[in-house]
């Protein structure tokens, strides 16, 4: 059963600015579990923004699918890599209290924009 859903834009020239101000490792390391964190700046450079965005976007997402927006859950227990969506630590267990089994996620690019979906399933 599908306990909640979200989708979020988020522009990769927000993420372009903020990496040329502050630094990728700054960046990433202010949202990203330190894995999620090494496979994007393992990746591509100059797609770093729109991969930021992305994962930003993702993240928004999940809080519009708990419920709960951006608050009351660590952004660094949420982990999206090779497609798979995750969470580990008290993000893990806040899931499980509310018998949210399953996270599925999505991210896409195009232009100056990069969406993500989010379905939590019990």
């Amino acid at each position: 059963m599908i306990l909640g859903l979200g989708t979020d834009l988020c522009p990769p020239s927000r993420w372009r600015h903020l990496i040329e101000r502050f630094g990728a490792e700054k960046c990433a390391g202010r949202i990203l579990h330190p894995e999620e964190m090494a496979y994007l700046l393992g990746g591509h450079r100059a797609r770093l923004p729109e991969r930021l965005a992305g994962r930003w976007a993702l993240r928004e997402a999940f809080g519009k699918a708990l419920g709960t927006g951006l608050e009351g859950w660590s952004w660094k227990e949420l982990r999206y890599v090779n497609g798979r969506l995750w969470a580990v630590g008290a993000l893990a267990n806040l899931l499980a209290s509310r018998e949210i089994r399953t996270l599925h996620g999505s991210v896409s690019h195009d232009g100056d924009l990069a969406l993500a979906v989010v379905i939590l399933e019990g």
